[in-house]
C-alpha cells in the first residue's frame, strides 16, 4: 500500500534502502495488496487520487511502485454528506458517529481526520456540544490510543494509524487557497485509507476535491477521475 509514502512525492530526495547502506535489488517482495481497507473504501480513495497512484518504473532501489489492490473485502460504502456549511457537516458527523456507536463501535474506535486546525477544533467543540467523548490532538504528545473517546486530528498527524471508523469534513473544501491541488490530493488519500471499516466524507463546498463527487437523485454517488 503505497498510502505511507505518498507524501513523500514532492520532495526532490526521496529516501533509499541504498543511502543506509542496504542493497535490496533482487531480494525484495513487493506486498501490492491492501489488507487494511475495504474494496469500497480503497475505490474511493483511489478514484479521487488517482493521478497519484500511477505505478512509476522504480524508485532508487530499482523496487516497482505499484498502485494498492485491495483484498476483496466487502464493505459498505462510503456516506456522503453534502452540506452548505462546514458547522452543519460537523453536527452531521456527530449524528453519524452515536449512531455507530449505537451499532456496537466503540467511542475510541471513531476518528474525525481534518484538513486544518480550524476545522479540527470546530470538530471537536460540535462533538462535546453533542455530549460526545472526544480527545482533540492539538500535538504530538497529547494522543492516547486506549481511550475510549473520539479521535480528532489533522489528516496529516493521522498517517500511521487505522480506526474502523473514521469521518473527513470538509473534503469539499480542499484545496485551501494557495494549496496545490494534488498535494491535498495526497493527503485525502492517506486520511481516507485510515478507515478499515466504515468512512464518512463531508463534501460541500466548491473545492476541487468537492467538485470529484457527483451526487444524484437517488443518493448515488459517482467519483470523477482527475483529467
Amino acid at each position: 500500500d503505497d498510502a505511507q509514502s505518498i507524501y513523500e512525492r514532492a520532495r526532490s530526495k526521496q529516501f533509499s534502502f541504498k543511502s543506509v547502506g542496504i542493497q535490496a535489488q533482487g531480494r525484495t517482495t513487493i506486498l501490492k495488496i491492501n489488507y487494511r481497507n475495504t474494496k469500497q473504501i480503497l475505490q474511493t480513495a483511489s478514484l479521487v487520487a488517482a493521478d497519484l497512484l500511477t505505478a512509476e518504473e522504480k524508485d532508487d532501489d530499482g523496487i516497482p511502485l505499484l498502485k494498492p489492490i485491495s483484498c476483496g473485502r466487502e464493505g459498505e460504502s462510503p456516506i456522503i454528506i453534502q452540506l452548505p456549511t462546514l458547522g452543519d457537516e460537523a453536527f452531521a458527523i456527530a449524528d453519524h458517529l452515536r449512531q455507530a456507536h449505537k451499532e456496537g463501535f466503540a467511542w475510541g474506535d471513531m476518528a474525525v481526520l481534518c484538513a486544518d486546525t480550524k476545522t479540527r477544533d470546530l470538530c471537536a467543540r460540535t462533538l462535546a456540544h453533542r455530549k460526545l467523548p472526544v480527545e482533540n490532538r492539538l500535538g504530538s504528545g497529547d494522543f492516547d490510543p486506549t481511550s475510549n473517546k473520539i479521535k480528532v486530528m489533522t489528516m496529516k498527524v493521522s498517517k500511521g494509524l487505522e480506526f474502523p471508523v473514521v469521518a473527513l469534513p470538509g473534503v469539499g473544501h480542499m484545496p485551501a487557497a494557495g494549496e496545490d491541488e494534488m498535494e491535498a490530493a495526497r493527503v485525502f488519500y492517506v486520511a481516507a485509507t485510515r478507515a478499515t471499516q466504515r468512512l464518512v466524507l463531508g463534501v460541500g463546498g466548491d473545492g476541487g476535491l468537492g467538485q470529484k463527487f457527483i451526487i444524484n437523485t437517488n443518493g448515488n454517488t459517482l467519483l470523477l477521475k482527475f483529467n
